[in-house]
């Protein structure tokens, strides 16, 4: 698999765990719910990095930046979190 195709599954993947997680938004308790915004307004700047990106034919993993793939390390941690909290109060 090249770092390309592994950078997108990544970005894929956190964004189902996003998709789940605000659907069970209303649920969470407020402290989770403050955290889930937080993520949210991150996500919407790693979307608008990452758009010209997912467009773009042979682009590499380097093009993207460091700062985009730190930011998804977070974003992911992030979302981890409150899915664990949101199981452990369901």
């Amino acid at each position: 698999m090249s770092k390309d195709s592994r950078w997108m599954t990544e970005v894929e993947s956190i964004e189902q765990l996003r998709d789940e997680l605000r659907v069970k938004a209303a649920l969470l308790r407020a402290d989770l719910r403050d955290e889930l915004a937080t993520l949210e307004k991150q996500w919407a700047n790693v979307e608008r990095e990452i758009a010209p990106v997912r467009d773009a034919v042979g682009t590499t993993v380097r093009e993207v930046g460091a700062s985009t793939t730190a930011l998804l390390r977070t974003l992911r941690a992030g979302y981890e979190r409150v899915r664990a909290a949101a199981r452990s109060h369901a």
